[in-house]
């Protein structure tokens, strides 16, 4: 009986207070302290990381104050608000890798269009129809362009227009790839501009994916045919009219 409750002192007792102390000393002699800072993006959007390196590199300066404070002893809620206030930041989680390694697994929003500012700046657009902070035009991820002061001050409308692209196919003749442009007009709806033949597509506001379907299977036919059209016009009940350039 004496040898059990001995076991039980040493296992539940000593040896944890000789493990604390232990730790407790190596963390005042700096052993814990952060080293490094690693960045680490989750599920980047294809085609967007030349936009978020740089984001990246200015995030991980911004952490380094946090260099050299015992991984043990950080406040990671302070941690977590200087990395969301990056307005590109979506969500954010932290991981200690012993003994001195502070991961920051970050995912950023995904940029859905562009806006071109009256400064010849790009205004990324996410998915709520916030802008983000501009960008060079070398930095801009590869999507659709909104053009119109229209989308200036109206944020519904641009997460309108996020709604309208959303619906096109991923690939195709008529898809997200090959829109370069997108217009709204108060009436007419939205108009979408085809990067390869300069084709102004009119795509009203409605049944955007069945008028997309439509669209595609008339390009297809155009560019069959080698026909130059100037505008479509999907913005019909059951229909898509099509204008050549040689028509009035």
């Amino acid at each position: 009986m004496r040898k059990l409750v001995l076991k039980f002192i040493f296992g539940f007792v000593i040896l944890p207070l000789s493990i604390a102390g232990t730790l407790y000393y190596l963390n005042g002699r700096g052993f814990f302290n952060i080293q490094q800072i690693e960045v680490v993006l989750v599920d980047p959007v294809e085609g967007q990381r030349a936009y978020l390196k740089p984001l990246v590199e200015q995030l991980q300066t911004s952490l380094k104050p946090y260099e050299g404070v015992s991984l043990w002893n950080i406040n990671l809620k302070t941690v977590v608000r200087t990395v969301k206030g990056n307005e590109w930041v979506n969500r954010v989680a932290l991981k200690r890798a012993w003994p001195t390694t502070l991961q920051v697994h970050v995912q950023a929003h995904e940029v859905k269009l562009l806006y071109l500012g009256k400064n010849g700046k790009l205004l990324p657009v996410i998915g709520d129809g916030t802008f983000l902070d501009p960008v060079e035009a070398p930095q801009a991820p590869d999507v659709a362009v909104l053009d119109g002061e229209v989308f200036t001050k109206q944020s519904a409308l641009r997460k309108k227009a996020v709604d309208v692209i959303e619906e096109l196919p991923a690939e195709g003749s008529f898809s997200r790839k090959t829109v370069s442009e997108i217009r709204y007009d108060s009436k007419e709806g939205f108009w979408m501009t085809l990067i390869k033949t300069g084709i102004q597509v009119k795509i009203g506001e409605d049944q955007v994916a069945l008028k997309a379907a439509r669209v595609g299977k008339v390009v297809d036919y155009l560019e069959s045919r080698q026909f130059d059209a100037r505008v479509i016009d999907a913005n019909l009940s059951k229909k898509v009219l099509v204008r050549l350039r040689k028509d009035p």
